[in-house]
């Protein structure tokens, strides 16, 4: 770890700027339970404070989790997006809490057991929430292993089958035909309208739509760069080709009047376009066509099937969608076949 990381984690619990000089030598020094610690440099005397707060003997997975970070950074090929999921969860589940602040050196699986057993009772935590809560502690204690600060990984010892785990919501509805053609007649003409409706004609990631450079269209089709930091179900090439229809083609033209000295067709005055406000946009069009509101990833999910249902094959779909397995376009095709059309069609072949 750096010295600004040291800094910065010493400055949680103390009051650096009480750190002086002594006159007569000029040694750097910060005085803890009554005793100085002091070194020739600041940089010296904050490494013996880091050592002293957060050593070897002092450890815990709070102090040890911005190393974990730091270490993953540089020698994994973690994404960046994993990185900012890690610490979400961090901030979220396990920051300050009890079990985080137990010297690693004295954390034993009961300690564990405890905890885990507290978070789980009344089902109160998803199994998936539950597993990256984990995951982080694994790689924190694994980390503290390599580094010989601990000898064993405690959580190896605990039998997770004795834990209760809520219930997950996977149900995943799409927008239907009609609600799909409504929105599209809705919205206005401006930035992120377009850009909305451009995604209901593609089957995109978010993270694609913002990648995509003017240059990548060729003809009648887009050429897809594979998004690093998204790579779920990327095909192992990492590029696809997406077909782009008449009314696709209209829309990339309006989009170009808009932005037109961008290499990419989503960065605007040097800004990508937002997640947050293409939902919020799209929110609002829901809001105001009395349809429920599926956020921008649900367009991929709709737009799949909706092809499926008009006519294309599920081997077809998986190279527009970029999946390396058929179980995975499998996830994504739902049916969005109304109660009427299904009584229309037993009409037919019945009658």
């Amino acid at each position: 770890m750096n010295i600004k990381s040291k800094e910065k984690q010493l400055k949680r619990g103390c009051d650096l700027s009480k750190i002086k000089t002594r006159p007569d030598d000029g040694r750097k020094y910060f005085i803890v339970n009554r005793k100085p610690i002091s070194s020739s440099t600041h940089e010296g005397l904050i490494d013996k404070l880091y050592d002293h707060f957060f050593g070897d003997n002092a450890a815990t997975m709070e102090t040890y989790f911005e190393t974990w970070m730091e270490w993953r950074e540089k020698e994994t090929s973690v994404s960046r997006k994993t990185i900012r999921e890690n610490r979400f969860m961090w901030n979220s589940l396990l920051k300050d809490q009890d079990i985080t602040m137990i010297p690693l050196k004295e954390l034993t699986a009961k300690d564990l057991i405890i905890y885990f057993r507290n978070i789980t009772r009344g089902r109160k935590i998803t199994r998936k929430r539950f597993n990256d809560l984990k995951s982080i502690m694994n790689g924190i204690l694994y980390l503290a292993v390599e580094n010989d600060i601990i000898e064993r990984n405690c959580l190896r010892d605990i039998n997770y089958k004795q834990f209760s785990y809520k219930a997950e919501n996977t149900k995943i509805t799409p927008y239907t035909e009609e609600e799909r053609l409504q929105i599209i007649n809705h919205l206005g003409d401006d930035f992120y309208s377009l850009a909305i409706k451009l995604d209901f004609y593609l089957i995109l990631r978010i993270g694609e739509l913002k990648g995509l450079r003017w240059d990548d269209i060729s003809g009648d089709f887009l050429h897809i760069h594979e998004i690093i930091e998204d790579i779920k179900g990327h095909a192992s090439e990492g590029k696809r080709y997406m077909p782009l229809t008449p009314k696709a083609k209209e829309i990339l033209t309006q989009i170009q009047t808009l932005n037109p000295n961008s290499e990419y067709i989503f960065i605007r005055d040097g800004q990508p376009l937002a997640t947050v406000t293409f939902n919020r946009r799209l929110k609002k069009c829901c809001k105001e066509l009395n349809i429920e509101y599926r956020s921008s990833h649900k367009l991929r999910f709709s737009t799949a099937s909706i092809m499926y249902k008009n006519g294309m094959e599920d081997t077809e779909l998986q190279k527009l969608l970029g999946h390396t397995s058929l179980n995975m376009t499998h996830h994504y095709l739902r049916n969005i076949t109304t109660q009427e059309e299904t009584a229309s069609k037993m009409r037919a072949i019945l009658d």
